[in-house]
């Protein structure tokens, strides 16, 4: 029997690139990303994510919803802090704000369901 899965053990340990200039246009520092998993049929595309202690992301939002996962340190998602194990919907198009937190870097997973595009927002 043959199973197609995307399976990665121990995503604490894969190294993580720095983004593209859509990042630059949200963060006042630089983050880092993996691609985890990519849809060629709807664009979904998975991605761990690692935000630097204090980084500071500008109002934004999305064309498709995404899901974020936290999986070490905390985040600030819309200005509730929230660690390990918890869980954010931000729905599409909707204004949006996630961040980190001085207390250290945090580890995500994050799942955009359908392509990537981002806008910023004026606060």
């Amino acid at each position: 029997m043959r199973f197609d899965a995307t399976i990665v053990d121990h995503l604490g340990s894969l190294e993580l690139q720095e983004p593209g200039a859509a990042a630059a246009a949200i963060y006042d520092q630089p983050i880092a990303l993996r691609l985890l998993y990519q849809d060629p049929a709807s664009g979904e595309e998975h991605y761990l994510v690692r935000y630097p202690a204090g980084v500071r992301g500008r109002l934004h939002r999305h064309t498709a919803a995404h899901t974020i996962v936290v999986l070490e340190g905390r985040l600030d998602a819309n200005g509730q802090l929230i660690g390990p194990g918890a869980y954010v919907h931000f729905p599409a198009g909707e204004p949006m704000q996630h961040q980190g937190t001085g207390d250290g870097p945090c580890l995500f997973v994050l799942l955009f369901h359908g392509a990537f595009d981002v806008e910023a927002l004026s606060e």
